[in-house]
């Protein structure tokens, strides 16, 4: 994936400091709960012009502008500038000038560095989720698709029921895949988020290398930061394997009654991951497996326009009062349309959304498998 340095956006930061609109704020997950404008997109790029034009310093503060942001993309909707490039530029240029990566996020790099995996888990950990499971392991020439299990879901264990489901969907699709069990690499979503640029293009091509050498052709992910970033790696590293999100492979099948669904009456509404809907525009695709299984309400603000959970690029490690306070407002807003359970398709906001009581939050390969299963009921 190439990255631009900070200094080629520029004229963007002039174009930005010239203008008067804010309309970035709006959408801002961050300035909506702080009401800090150094921390909405339009003061982030006041501070980056004023380091580039060598009117201060860095300083603590001019750091906490670059990381307390969760990259959810939002105020790229309101805005012609590549304010999430910006931001990535932003902490790899301070990385770059001498300052320290925060202490939460040297744990993690060295995880992954270490172990392949941001979560200080060994490697044979990945295996835990196919235990009991006939998966074939990818082998050059064998598989054509790879099933990419993703680092958070395969080694923590409350997620590894979403796993478990999405293989289990997959093969009731007929889909032919394989996975690489502990051989899986890390996408390396972690490294790009937190300005670690240079190890994560290493990376990204040392993963591309070992799909090409499988002979893998499509690529198949349920974890949304691991789709987008493989996709994107494809793209700028000019590979021709094809990389899925599970919604796009199952949603068509369900919507054309070749996975047979049983819909519940309870009122359920979604949540749409940063990466998939607002970063990936996969937007219908999961909505159309929750209409199917549930009766489905849409939250006020939805799809481009969802706010972020408050887990995404390391605000969850390193900010972790703030996370927690935009899961609520998450969790709150989830509530406001009278649904009694809230879905998502994210390790990251599952397992983030569970932290606030008050609303069960249900994974949609879990809920998907239950309700294929319940078709079957007599």
């Amino acid at each position: 994936m190439t990255t631009a340095d900070l200094e080629e956006f520029e004229d963007e930061l002039e174009t930005c400091f010239g203008t008067s609109c804010g309309f970035c704020e709006r959408g801002c997950p961050v300035y909506q709960a702080l009401k800090v404008r150094t921390l909405s997109m339009k003061g982030r790029n006041r501070t980056m012009l004023g380091l580039l034009k060598k009117r201060f310093e860095i300083t603590p503060s001019v750091v906490q502008a670059a990381f307390e942001c969760t990259l959810c993309g939002n105020c790229d909707r309101w805005c012609a500038l590549k304010n999430t490039d910006h931001t990535r530029a932003f902490r790899e240029y301070l990385l770059k000038h001498g300052v320290e990566p925060m202490k939460e996020h040297s744990s993690l790099l060295a995880s992954v560095k270490n172990y392949g995996n941001p979560w200080f888990q060994p490697r044979s950990a990945r295996n835990k989720w196919l235990k009991g499971q006939d998966i074939p392991k990818a082998a050059p020439g064998k598989q054509e698709v790879l099933f990419f299990a993703g680092c958070t879901s395969a080694v923590m264990k409350p997620l590894v029921p979403s796993l478990v489901a999405s293989a289990k969907l997959l093969r009731r699709a007929n889909v032919n895949f394989a996975v690489m069990g502990q051989d899986e690499p890390c996408c390396g979503s972690t490294l790009l988020r937190v300005g670690q640029t240079e190890a994560f293009e290493m990376l990204e091509k040392e993963n591309f290398d070992k799909f090409e050498a499988l002979g893998v052709k499509k690529i198949v992910t349920a974890c949304p930061g691991c789709y987008t970033t493989l996709r994107k790696s494809a793209e700028s590293l000019g590979s021709e394997i094809e990389i899925v999100h599970i919604t796009q492979e199952l949603a068509e099948l369900v919507k054309g009654g070749d996975l047979k669904v049983k819909r519940s009456s309870e009122k359920m509404t979604y949540h749409d991951p940063c990466h998939l809907g607002r970063l990936g525009g996969i937007l219908d695709e999961p909505r159309e497996i929750v209409g199917a299984a549930s009766d489905f309400i849409e939250m006020p603000n939805h799809g481009y326009e969802s706010r972020c959970c408050g887990a995404g690029a390391g605000l969850q490690s390193a900010f972790p009062k703030l996370s927690r306070e935009l899961a609520s407002k998450k969790i709150e807003e989830a509530k406001s349309t009278g649904a009694t359970t809230l879905v998502t398709c994210c390790p990251f906001c599952e397992t983030q959304l569970r932290t606030v009581p008050g609303m069960r939050v249900v994974d949609l390969m879990e809920l998907l498998l239950k309700a294929t299963e319940d078709s079957n009921k007599p």
